[in-house]
């Protein structure tokens, strides 16, 4: 059976863009749902100091100084994700990006 991804994980994705397989930062997924869909935010090193954006505190396995721009929201099929992240960030992290997402959405 796949490993389905949980919120707060940490996935590197394919995305089937060339040059750009990246991590991103599950927001939900459920295995009741009619499609096998995760909902993630990519982690990236672009940022330019919007409402929309989340400063990642510094891990091992980011190279660079990274951000989450809540405006990534994407839908991501389960066979996409490659491999797990061998870390979290903990749960400060992920309700910053619930705000921002909030903020981004208007609800």
């Amino acid at each position: 059976m796949r490993t389905v991804p949980q919120p707060g994980d940490l996935w590197f994705i394919d995305l089937g863009v060339v040059g750009k397989p990246r991590y991103a930062l599950v927001l939900a997924a459920q295995t009741d749902a009619r499609l096998a869909l995760a909902s993630v935010v990519l982690i990236t090193t672009q940022f330019a100091a919007t409402p929309y954006e989340v400063t990642l505190p510094r891990v091992p396995w980011l190279a660079e100084q990274s951000y989450i721009n809540v405006q990534s929201l994407q839908p991501v099929k389960f066979t996409e994700f490659v491999r797990k992240a061998p870390g979290r960030f903990d749960a400060g992290v992920l309700s910053e990006v619930q705000t921002a997402l909030k903020a981004w959405l208007r609800i």
